[in-house]
C-alpha cells in the first residue's frame, strides 16, 4: 500500500488488508476521521511513520497472530516482542494509559492527537522517546520520565496544552527542537545537571512559563531570575514568555542574543 493511498478519506469506516500486502507506506489512512478498527495481516513486514495519524475515531489496531514483525495488546500496536510501542489509536476513550514494562523504546508519533489521554505511565526500562511522541495529547496533566531516558526529542512534549508541570530526570542529556513547545499551561522547568544541549526552540509558544530553573552542577546552562544562559552567562539563550515584567536589562556580560531567545514576549 503506497503513502498517503488512502489519506483523507474521511467517509471509510472499515478496510480489509489482503494477505499479499508486505508493505503498509507512510500516512497510508491518515486524516481517515471515520475509520474505527483494522487488521494486520501476517504478511506485513512494515509499517511505515503516521499511517493512522488523524484517525481520531480508530479505536483498534489488531495484528494477526502469525505475524513475524508485528504485535498488537488490547488495540494497540507494538513491534513483535512488544519492547517498542508504535501506535496508540487516537480514538481509545480511556483517559489513563500504563505501557506495558517490556517496553523500551517509544516510537515517533506513538500517542499524537491521544487527547482522551490524562496520565500516561511510562515503566522504567524505556531509554528512548521518539519525535513528536507525545505531541498534541491535549489532556494530559500529568506524565513521569523514567532516569533511564537520556534525550528529549524533537516535539516531544509540543502543544500538550494541559502539562502544568514536568521533571525531567537527571539522565536527560539534550532537549531537542519544540520539545515543549506550545505547552501553554507550563508555568516552570528544572534542567537537571547533566544536559549538554537545550535547543532554542525548546520552550516555543510556552505562555505561561515564567521559569527556567538550571542545577547548580550544570557545566553548560546557568539561569538568573528564571531566564536561561549558557555557562558563563554571555549568551541569553531563552527569556520565559509568561514573565509579566515590562522591562528587562540584558546583563552587561552578555555579547550574543539567542535566536528565539524573546519570541512571543508580548508584556
Amino acid at each position: 500500500i503506497c503513502r498517503y493511498a488512502f489519506s483523507g478519506c474521511t467517509s471509510l469506516t472499515s478496510i480489509t488488508i489482503p494477505n499479499s500486502v508486505t508493505e503498509i507506506g507512510g500516512g497510508a489512512f491518515s486524516s481517515c476521521t471515520s475509520l474505527t478498527s483494522i487488521k494486520i495481516p501476517d504478511s506485513v513486514m512494515q509499517i511505515g511513520d503516521y499511517v493512522f495519524l488523524g484517525c481520531t475515531n480508530l479505536i483498534e489496531i489488531e495484528v494477526e497472530t502469525d505475524n513475524k514483525f508485528y504485535s498488537s495488546d488490547k488495540g494497540v500496536l507494538f513491534n513483535k516482542n512488544k519492547t517498542e510501542i508504535i501506535c496508540y489509536p487516537a480514538g481509545i476513550k480511556d483517559t489513563i494509559y500504563l505501557i506495558p514494562s517490556s517496553v523500551t523504546s517509544i516510537g515517533k508519533r506513538a500517542f499524537q492527537n491521544c487527547s482522551n489521554l490524562i496520565n500516561i505511565k511510562i515503566p522504567d526500562r524505556v531509554s528512548y522517546i521518539g519525535s513528536i511522541a507525545f505531541a498534541d495529547c491535549t489532556s494530559l496533566t500529568s506524565i513521569t520520565i523514567p532516569d533511564s531516558v537520556t534525550s528529549i526529542s524533537g516535539g516531544a512534549f509540543g502543544n500538550c496544552t494541559s502539562l502544568t508541570s514536568i521533571k525531567i530526570p537527571d539522565s536527560v542529556t539534550s532537549i531537542d527542537d519544540y520539545a515543549f513547545s506550545g505547552c501553554i499551561s507550563l508555568t516552570s522547568i528544572m534542567i537537571p545537571n547533566r544536559v549538554t544541549e537545550v535547543s532554542d526552540s525548546a520552550f516555543i509558544g510556552c505562555t505561561s512559563l515564567t521559569a527556567i530553573n538550571v542545577a547548580i552542577e550544570n557545566q553548560y546552562y546557568a539561569s538568573a531570575n528564571g531566564v536561561l544562559y549558557n555557562k558563563d552567562k554571555t549568551t541569553i539563550i531563552y527569556y520565559p514568555v509568561g514573565k509579566k515584567d515590562k522591562n528587562y536589562k540584558i546583563p552587561d556580560g552578555v555579547t550574543s542574543i539567542g535566536e528565539y531567545a524573546f519570541d512571543g514576549c508580548t508584556s
